[in-house]
């Protein structure tokens, strides 16, 4: 199963570049807007360095990746910054990276 899910990413997920502790992996993900009717994507959110975009992005990456929360991913001439990553394991065997991101730029100060 490990096998059959590292092809398909290989095959059919997009190019993009993951900055994981300031060293950036260039690998292939899935990609994807989460549409949902949740409070993240409707209400206006403010931080000390101004407006939050709005919207969560979902991805899905190769196990071997070591992303985390506040990692960033460098995708389509954006940046992106993960919120959460967990590992999905079948049989104590990572099989993928999954996770939820939000656009951002640079740093995040309030992460960190």
């Amino acid at each position: 199963m490990k096998e059959r899910i590292k092809r398909l990413i290989e095959d059919y997920g997009s190019d993009a570049t993951l900055v994981c502790d300031g060293v950036s992996t260039n690998t292939r993900i899935f990609f994807q807007l989460v549409t949902s009717k949740s409070w993240q994507n409707m209400e206006r959110m403010f931080c000390a360095g101004g407006e939050i975009p709005r919207g969560q992005f979902l991805f899905i990456a190769p196990p071997e990746i070591g992303v985390r929360r506040a990692d960033l991913v460098n995708f389509d001439g954006r940046t992106f910054i993960v919120r959460r990553a967990d590992a999905i394991v079948f049989r104590n065997e990572r099989l993928f990276i999954w996770g939820l991101c939000v656009e951002g730029g640079g740093t995040d100060p309030w992460s960190t």
